[in-house]
């Protein structure tokens, strides 16, 4: 059920987890494809890839789920390689349809290579604001594109 895991993503968002590891935990859970070192694998692409404002990480978290759930579709690595580049290229239009834009500096309107602004938005809890949307809406075009 998409509501259980989006309830999970943002349990974890809420704790110590950024917005890749979020996502990509929530729905390799709910796809049955868990494996301990997803919170590591997917530590770096927050902030917009390590703290640089670039790809949301809740996209980048959902575009390695998207790159997990087709492996166990094609065993061919050029038809899972293609599979994922078609999932991830709908997925990052859906995304993008719905908020505007797939960058997070544009996203949280903080200029996150900025360590000054980024230190300020963690202590007025921007990013508790405004990224929990994102988290929910990755999760549910994931969700959404890998319906069986």
């Amino acid at each position: 059920m998409t509501d259980d895991t989006i309830k999970r993503a943002m349990k974890y968002f809420s704790t110590e987890y950024n917005c890749a590891q979020s996502v990509m935990k929530a729905v390799l859970v709910k796809k049955g494809m868990d494996f301990e070192e997803i919170f590591h694998l997917s530590a770096g692409f927050g902030g917009g890839v390590g703290l640089q404002g670039h790809i949301c990480g809740a996209v980048s978290g959902a575009v390695a789920a998207l790159g997990v759930i087709n492996s166990k579709k094609f065993n061919d690595t050029k038809k899972h390689k293609e599979a994922t580049y078609e999932s991830a290229a709908k997925f990052m239009h859906l995304f993008k349809e719905k908020n505007g834009s797939i960058i997070c500096d544009d996203l949280t309107g903080i200029e996150m290579a900025d360590k000054k602004a980024h230190d300020r938005a963690m202590e007025d809890g921007t990013f508790e604001k405004v990224c929990p949307g994102y988290v929910m809406d990755a999760v549910k075009i994931v969700l959404d594109l890998t319906k069986e």
